[in-house]
């Protein structure tokens, strides 16, 4: 299924639903996976980039992967009628972040320190 950065952004138009908001990607070689949103991705991909495949993902499924890498140190919860993430950073440190697909792209890649493998 290899493709090039610019294949992938054809077959994203033609495949994008409703509420996917996030892009899950590997190169070729298979030796890492990468998160992006989706409009950022689309944006900066280089179009002779080689890329062995995709997933697109809604804030549901990446709140899922957020978990995976946060276990119990990430919780999902309403403050003033608003969702949020309660994240326990670090040792004491505790942040409240709008449930945005910002906020978990960047929970993610702060815990995974950008170099997620599945």
């Amino acid at each position: 299924m290899d493709m090039t950065g610019k294949e992938i952004g054809k077959q994203i138009a033609e495949q994008r639903k409703d509420g996917q908001v996030f892009i899950k990607w590997w190169r070729k070689e298979e030796d890492w996976l990468d998160f992006d949103l989706l409009e950022t991705f689309v944006e900066t991909v280089d179009p002779d980039e080689e890329i062995g495949g995709f997933d697109l993902l809604t804030m549901e499924e990446m709140w899922e992967q957020v978990q995976k890498v946060c276990a119990s140190r990430v919780e999902k919860t309403k403050k003033r009628g608003e969702d949020v993430v309660v994240w326990q950073k670090g040792e004491g440190e505790e942040l409240v972040c709008p449930f945005t697909p910002e906020a978990l792209l960047h929970i993610f890649d702060t815990e995974t320190h950008g170099d997620f493998v599945d």
